[in-house]
């Protein structure tokens, strides 16, 4: 159970609509602090907002898992303290008295801030593969889980994780035995799904890699959803045939319900600056065995065993903001194929 909001003792404010913490380390995880507070706010229904110098990064774990709520913001304060904006969006934000809010024009639409855009040179900015996947195991007493993320890894970074934990940083080795320990905790914690973090190498041979899994138990069986970013050497994505191939291997392994591939730039260590990086863009979506079975009107490439066939659908090279609105047409034809079957 998370502190009462009063007590969270990584906050720095609490005000009828947020919750407000202060950081100031060069990069700022998921950590335990920061999970309370969240937890905290959520249960009174408030939003959480970070507050940090423009020189703080993100890690993709906090990136990702944290700035879903509503009022929930990395609130940046730009250098020599003149503006402050969404570190995520570059909106141009100002304190109402009870919130961090965007700031908008004469016609009522936002600004973005020009501390957003400053200087992009000095940046360390690389392509960054990101995985969404949602797989499925049978919920069977000997079902082990962590099985997808170790083959994400694995297959994308060039190495397994090295380590797991509950928080950033992480405290757990991945071994021999991590798919039990992973099954344990999560076991302890049902039917409350369970959140993990886990750690990539990043020695020679092996890319930069960090990542989460969420363990859910579910009527049709075991999800694990993991969100993972694999820094590349240099600015291009990886080769789409190579991360469909990858997607097939997976498919191979575990029953998959989505998985959707992208691309976009950060850090050479896989953390988000304050500030843009470029566009992000898709390279592929795979769906499973039900939605495989409905079909679309875009052309698929069959993946998994025969078995549980799931497809495949490309959707670009990762570089294309325009490419999302086929990944829109693709979605809306599994929608109408899903109502059509029902």
């Amino acid at each position: 159970m998370p502190n009462a909001l009063d007590y969270s003792p990584g906050l720095d404010l609490v005000t009828d609509e947020v919750a407000v913490m202060m950081q100031d380390r060069p990069v700022v995880g998921l950590s335990a602090w920061l999970l309370d507070a969240v937890a905290a706010a959520e249960r009174e229904g408030r939003g959480v907002q970070l507050v940090t110098p423009a020189g703080v990064r993100l890690s993709y774990p906090a990136r990702t898992r944290l700035f879903s709520g509503r009022n929930t913001r990395w609130v940046v304060q730009a250098v020599g303290g003149a503006e402050a904006y969404d570190g995520l969006t570059g909106a141009k934000l100002s304190w109402d008295g009870k919130k961090f809010a965007p700031v908008t024009g004469p016609d009522g639409r936002g600004e973005l801030a020009a501390a957003w855009t400053a200087d992009p040179e000095r940046l360390d900015v690389r392509a960054n593969l990101q995985v969404l996947a949602r797989v499925r195991y049978p919920a069977l007493d000997s079902t082990l889980v962590g099985r997808a993320t170790e083959l994400l890894f694995t297959e994308l970074a060039g190495g397994p994780p090295i380590g797991w934990g509950t928080e950033e940083p992480v405290n757990r080795p991945w071994n021999a035995e991590a798919g039990a320990s992973l099954t344990a905790y999560c076991h302890r914690r049902s039917p409350r799904p369970s959140l993990l973090t886990v750690v990539g190498a990043a020695t020679d041979g092996v890319l930069p890699a960090t990542g989460s899994a969420v363990i859910n138990s579910r009527p049709a069986g075991i999800e694990e959803t993991v969100m993972l970013a694999v820094a590349q050497p240099g600015l291009e994505p990886p080769d789409a045939d190579k991360v469909r191939d990858v997607i097939g291997r997976l498919a191979e392994e575990v029953e998959l319900v989505t998985v959707l591939v992208s691309a976009a730039g950060a850090a050479a260590d896989t953390t988000s600056y304050p500030h843009f990086t470029g566009f992000p863009g898709p390279i592929g979506l795979a769906i499973g065995p039900q939605e495989a079975r409905i079909g679309t009107a875009t052309q698929s490439v069959p993946i998994g065993p025969a078995s549980r066939p799931a497809a495949w659908y490309g959707l670009g090279d990762g570089t294309r903001m325009p490419d999302w609105e086929r990944l829109g047409d693709l979605l809306r034809g599994v929608i109408a194929g899903t109502e059509s079957e029902g």
